[in-house]
């Protein structure tokens, strides 16, 4: 056995026996210097695939350049492959070499197009993946668009618990995505908008028997996506997402705190005691700390959290009012009480006027607000799934094809479930 080709082969981790390297050295390729490893790809069929004859005659060699990966991007590597080419004595039909390490007629082998899809799935733009190949970006974008197809398209399948959203991409356009809402929480489908004509043909492909075995649909208040899954799915239980609920009441709370803080001088306790610690005040009850004492240097004194919420509180009897209503659906949300939530949002009279426009959007959707308070599903894994597809787009500066956005996201999705077993798909 050849000691160069076996030394170069163990190198590049190459094992097709076909490829015989006899000689390596450096040549200047495009402005670099560059590694070129010389191999000659012997042809191992005996019979013509043409005609059956079995006495082929040696016609010469195709030459060509193939990139290969490099262990530093400054210096790339080469395969300058020498394809045995025969032809048949018989039918004159000719035929040429060929070898796993790359396609016929192709300038790339096979291990670069697994690099890239790889570092595909990483938060990485797409110019520094083509740097680190040796490749040119729109290679990596024509490769990017050999991957549009890895969602799902079985139209007999659709999630039991489904999980529905949107996020803003292409020009700041609003997209709608919808997710399993259990399990590894894969992504079911992205749409180019969020119209309600478009969501509805989208799950009008999917056969009635099949929308009726959906369980739960999870969205925001949004009567939006409401109306969209009564539609669709007539058999499906709507739970709005506790998130929501509670980011409403908070922010509802919030504009009641600066308001009655803005009663008083700037230089009042009253107004140092509502202005400052303000997370305190939108925190659960049940997770203020009553045993560590800190020292508040705006009120000058020692105090717990729980007592500093409770100073704030005792300046106005509608603040103290509404936040007491606040806390009570948190904690029937979190206990699953029913009877209690339906009681705590039709007893309030003394909240402030943010507090009752809330309370009065919830009991407008008191049916699916009662399902989320004994559901165990939420829009979390769908807003988990909109921070990675903004930190992608951050990463990438944005994106001006629709195609290439959404390839992405599948594909970083797949390196979160590396478990999963991915083809690669070779143009």
């Amino acid at each position: 056995m050849d000691p160069v080709d076996n030394n170069i082969k163990f190198a590049l981790s190459i094992k097709d026996p076909n490829v015989v390297f006899y000689k390596y050295n450096y040549q200047v390729i495009k402005a670099k210097r560059a590694k070129v490893y010389i191999a000659t790809v012997k042809f191992d069929q005996k019979h013509c695939a043409n005609c059956g004859f079995c006495e082929l005659s040696h016609n010469g060699h195709y030459v060509s350049r193939v990139t290969y990966l490099a262990a530093n991007a400054s210096e790339p590597v080469y395969l300058e492959l020498h394809k045995e080419r025969v032809i048949c004595r018989n039918c004159k039909a000719s035929f040429m070499a060929t070898s796993d390490v790359v396609d016929k007629y192709c300038c790339i082998s096979r291990a670069t197009r697994q690099k890239v899809f790889m570092s595909l799935q990483d938060d990485r733009t797409q110019a520094s993946i083509a740097i680190d190949a040796g490749i040119s970006a729109s290679t990596v974008c024509r490769y990017l668009d050999n991957y549009d197809d890895l969602f799902r398209r079985n139209l007999n399948y659709l999630p039991v618990h489904l999980a529905m959203d949107e996020f803003r991409g292409i020009g700041g356009r609003l997209h709608f995505i919808c997710i399993n809402g259990a399990g590894e929480h894969e992504i079911q489908q992205i749409l180019p908008d969020r119209f309600k004509q478009s969501i509805t043909d989208y799950f009008k492909q999917f056969p009635a028997s099949v929308r009726a075995r959906v369980k739960t649909v999870t969205v925001d208040l949004n009567s939006y996506y409401q109306d969209i899954a009564k539609a669709m799915f007539p058999q499906a239980k709507i739970v709005i997402d506790r998130f929501h609920i509670v980011a409403m009441m908070t922010r509802a709370f919030n504009q009641t705190r600066v308001q009655t803080m803005k009663k008083y001088n700037k230089r009042s306790y009253e107004y140092r005691t509502l202005k400052f610690a303000w997370r305190l005040y939108l925190k659960y009850a049940g997770n203020l700390d009553e045993e560590h004492v800190f020292y508040d240097r705006h009120l000058r004194k020692q105090l717990t959290q729980l007592e500093r919420v409770e100073q704030g509180l005792t300046i106005n009897e509608e603040l103290k009012a509404s936040y007491e209503s606040m806390q009570s659906i948190m904690e029937n949300l979190k206990n699953q009480d029913k009877d209690k939530l339906v009681e705590d949002l039709y007893a309030n009279q003394n909240i402030s006027p943010y507090m009752k426009a809330v309370f009065q959007t919830f009991k407008k959707n008191l049916v699916v607000v009662l399902n989320a308070s004994e559901s165990d599903y939420t829009n979390g894994p769908v807003e988990g799934m909109n921070r990675m597809i903004k930190q992608i787009q951050r990463t990438a500066f944005g994106f001006r094809n629709y195609h290439h956005m959404i390839s992405r996201i599948k594909l970083r999705q797949m390196r979160t479930k590396p478990m999963k077993k991915t083809e690669l798909k070779v143009a």
